[in-house]
């Protein structure tokens, strides 16, 4: 049977991010599917496409250049300074296939009502060359087609341009391509081979970007990612070593791929007051990148086609609607904030949450690395600096590698049914938070095998869940992809992870290290006579249920039972204050006092400290317990019960033993 979720998502459904309705026309007919369900007040302010915000001016600005509509291959374009007026209906550039316009400095292209440039699948190219402060607007751009990788506005990446209340849609390749201090803004970003937007530019110069009340949706329809498997190379919008962007107020749905992607050394972004919904892919990918926050976000029904591809595969890899992998909080890179920040965002129903990932195997010079690029740090033209010996040690250890650290998410609201994911969504697969690597092997002279990366990115990079909202039946993989865990186990002292939250209105509970109430058949394990002692499970007269062991001496004079499951019970977390308790009773006269020897132990099973808990002769149920820190090393517990008895016989019960995170012991 699924369980759904309908009183959670009902209060979940009053959340408004961002602006009005979607606007009448295509815009409006595409929010359907999840974007419907709960949460549909959600909804996108930057409903752009079909709309009336794209008309332009129904007369030319005063001493504007009049472009008739027709083949305007005899314009010159190229004069800076000038305004261009394109009237109303289709235009066209020569037919050669490097035919286009090459603006001059300065120079601003206005569009009539109406006023379409059609490439007609002849011209790769609609606005090129370097010019800087261009202005392109109320244009419909259609029909060009560049090479993959490759953009139809702003080509070659010119600084200083904007683009707004423009139409780009069904051309090859990236509708727009960026430069420094670019503002695209207001647009219609539709359908186009590759991507909405790249932003990038040789030399890695891009700054101060603006992205803001853009619509990107149904971009990436050459599918790039399986016509060239592990290309990177798809979605809605994507940045390149941007230093500086704010992508704030747009809608990215539809696309094919993932929604808002930055790959390689990016830093200083803000993501905010977006909608994100139903991308095949991850909603926002933030990879060996720096510094971002992303905030005031609804991201919902994304991932849905990549969760599932990887489901039928048998991939446990957590999906999810944010990625970060490999990004890295960073002081020493200068920006607006020094950590990954993920706060007030809604997630609900995407295929997973949020995933925090490094791979131990990608760093500065490895052959596992998918850039010839060097981190920020070291500098991105330095790779051959990250070579053994010298990484084995200090700075260069630290500084060769994108670590996934300081990432601060907090406050935010995920909301997962499994029964409205891609129609029941399998949740092995799906419904995850993530925090983990894997274990390095590769290349040969890497500083950064084994488990380093996973110890480092669980417990030392400052890498912290709090004060979030949770409904529905979240799990967490954690450390690595083979361990799965439930709220309780990732709260607890183990992970330590998201205090001050919620899930489905309660705190979670830590699990116990272990509970024992005997009641299962009549085993006796994993208690086992030491010496002097028999060990045997009693039926009726227990303290709770009907089970209880009996512990008997067998012989006048020291008795001892112990555990025979060295080197204990795992999940010890040294510095973590711990509760342990049982019930005991007198069985058979005369009880003898017994102490309970609690032995703290570190992996190998070395004891590293001992409480002992006294157990005096009482003929009625009684509780004995302590609470004691488990020092330094600790991963592991057991204990022995041991006593002096002056003739065999006597006896007492034990019932009802746990070990449990914390300083509340166990009502009677």
């Amino acid at each position: 049977m699924r369980r759904t979720w309908p009183a959670a998502l009902a209060v979940i459904a009053t959340v408004v991010m961002g602006g009005a309705v979607p606007a009448s026309g295509d815009a409006g007919d595409r929010a359907t599917g999840p974007a419907a369900g709960a949460g549909a007040k959600a909804v996108a302010k930057a409903a752009v496409c079909g709309s009336s915000a794209l008309d332009g001016p129904a007369t030319p600005p005063a001493g504007a250049v009049i472009v008739p509509e027709g083949d305007n291959s005899g314009v010159n374009f190229s004069q800076a300074n000038t305004t261009y007026y394109f009237q109303t209906g289709t235009h066209t550039l020569n037919a050669g296939e490097y035919a286009q316009i090459k603006p001059g400095d300065g120079a601003t292209f206005i569009g009539a009502p109406g006023a379409v440039l059609d490439g007609k699948k002849l011209n790769k190219y609609a606005f090129g060359e370097h010019a800087s402060g261009v202005t392109i607007r109320y244009l419909t751009i259609t029909g060009f087609v560049p090479p993959h990788d490759e953009g139809v506005v702003n080509h070659d990446s010119g600084d200083g341009w904007v683009i707004e209340h423009t139409t780009i849609r069904d051309n090859d390749g990236a509708a727009l391509m960026a430069g420094a201090r670019n503002t695209i803004r207001g647009n219609c970003l539709k359908d186009n081979g590759q991507y909405g937007l790249n932003a990038y530019k040789s030399g890695n110069t891009i700054t101060g970007l603006v992205v803001a009340d853009n619509e990107f949706t149904g971009n990436n329809t050459g599918d790039w990612e399986h016509q060239k498997p592990g290309c990177g190379c798809t979605g809605g919008m994507k940045f390149w070593a941007v230093n500086g962007a704010d992508v704030t107020g747009n809608w990215v749905h539809h696309n094919h791929g993932p929604g808002v992607w930055a790959d390689t050394n990016n830093n200083d972004f803000l993501i905010e007051d977006n909608l994100i919904e139903d991308n095949e892919s991850l909603g926002i990918f933030y990879e060996i990148s720096y510094n971002a926050v992303i905030r005031n976000n609804t991201l919902r029904g994304n991932a849905w086609a990549s969760g599932a591809e990887r489901a039928a595969k048998g991939d446990p890899f957590p999906e999810s609607a944010i990625y970060l992998s490999e990004a890295d909080g960073e002081p020493r890179v200068k920006a607006r904030t020094s950590k990954i920040e993920i706060t007030g965002n809604l997630l609900e129903n995407n295929w997973g949450g949020i995933t925090a990932w490094a791979n131990a195997d990608r760093f500065c010079n490895s052959p596992a690395s998918t850039t010839g690029d060097c981190t920020l740090i070291v500098g991105p033209t330095n790779t051959a600096k990250c070579s053994a010996p010298g990484i084995n040690d200090q700075p260069l250890y630290t500084d060769c590698r994108w670590w996934t650290k300081n990432v601060d998410v907090h406050h935010n609201t995920f909301a997962f049914d499994p029964g409205a994911v891609d129609g029941g969504c399998p949740t092995q697969y799906c419904g995850h938070m993530a925090l983990l690597s894997n274990w390095g092997t590769y290349p040969d002279w890497s500083p950064y095998k084994g488990a380093v990366i996973q110890r480092s990115i669980v417990h030392e990079s400052n890498n912290s869940w709090h004060d979030n909202t949770y409904t529905g039946p979240w799990q967490f993989r954690v450390t690595d992809m083979g361990t799965r865990v439930s709220p309780g186990q990732w709260a607890g002292p183990q992970y330590g992870q998201d205090a001050g939250s919620t899930f489905d209105g309660a705190t979670p509970v830590p699990p116990a290290i272990t509970e024992q109430d005997f009641e299962s058949g009549s085993t006796t394990s994993p208690y086992s006579p030491w010496y002097g002692a028999t060990v045997a499970h009693r039926t009726g007269g227990a303290h709770g249920g009907t089970g209880s062991l009996q512990l008997t001496s067998a012989q006048a004079s020291g008795s001892a039972v112990a555990l025979d499951n060295f080197p204990g019970y795992s999940g010890v977390v040294a510095g973590t204050r711990y509760h342990v308790s049982l019930w005991y009773r007198e069985a058979v006269a005369t009880m003898p006092a017994v102490t309970w020897n609690v032995r703290w132990r570190d992996e190998s099973g070395t004891v590293l400290r001992t409480d002992a808990i006294p157990l005096a002769r009482t003929t009625a149920w009684t509780e004995a317990a302590g609470t004691f820190t488990a020092p330094a090393g600790t991963t592991r517990v057991d204990w022995t019960f041991v006593w002096n008895a002056s003739a065999p016989g006597p006896a007492f019960q034990i019932d009802d033993l746990a070990v449990r995170p914390g300083a509340s012991g166990k009502s009677a």
